[in-house]
């Protein structure tokens, strides 16, 4: 598969056309952008997601639906930006069709290049029957963070203050009174993003996200049957 690269000025042209916030600027340099930056996502959606199809057969598979566009929805936000200078793929479900599900990322921003695998959407019963998860499989879960973390991805937790009912093993102890969580790396090599190589070195890396998407999504399952 042909990959195109995102390049340095290709990340100063998303951000000048975020500076400019105008119809005009876009459209004059739509295609430019479409070219640079869309199309490689894209292009890195395709490679990835017939890579790791197995980990989840419901998964989104087209990448044109997998891959962020440029124009916000500022309908309910308070930032009026008509245009984002990153983007972003989701490897996961179709978050309208399926509640509840992880989700694993890559996003290329201005300042940083990034991936992870983490919870998308939870509520309280999810929470809790993650924790039973927890407790009823440890070894597996723990064996999901060994491979996640050989990948270089960091733990990013938002934690409740107060311990949650349960006795966890010492060792799931800090996975457990979460209320979200993702595993990420975030990266500054930009030039990578130029190789074609690229594309081998992510489809490897979401190979060792699977352990923690199938761990999230056997939740998922549980969750989804009350």
């Amino acid at each position: 598969m042909k990959y195109n690269g995102i390049t340095g000025d290709t990340l100063f042209l998303a951000a000048q056309n975020k500076f400019e916030n105008s119809r005009d600027f876009y459209e004059e340099h739509k295609e430019e952008l479409k070219q640079g930056f869309t199309v490689p996502m894209r292009q890195i959606a395709a490679h990835v997601v017939n890579e790791i199809g197995y980990i989840d057969d419901k998964m989104m598979t087209d990448p044109v639906r997998m891959v962020c566009r440029f124009f916000r929805d500022t309908r309910f936000s308070k930032f009026k930006n008509l245009y984002r200078d990153n983007l972003w793929v989701m490897f996961m479900r179709n978050k309208h069709e399926w509640e509840f599900y992880p989700c694993m990322w890559f996003e290329v921003t201005q300042e940083f290049w990034s991936y992870g695998v983490g919870m998308f959407r939870v509520d309280a019963a999810y929470l809790e029957l993650y924790r039973k998860a927890l407790i009823e499989r440890p070894q597996e879960f723990l064996k999901a963070v060994e491979d996640v973390e050989k990948t270089g991805a960091e733990y990013y937790p938002e934690l409740y203050k107060k311990h949650k009912p349960g006795d966890p093993i010492p060792e799931i102890e800090p996975y457990y009174d979460i209320k979200d969580m993702c595993f990420m790396r975030r990266r500054t090599d930009f030039k990578t993003l130029e190789s074609e190589a690229l594309l081998d070195e992510l489809s490897e890396i979401y190979h060792s996200f699977s352990g923690m998407y199938t761990f999230l999504k056997s939740v998922s399952d549980e969750r989804m049957m009350l």
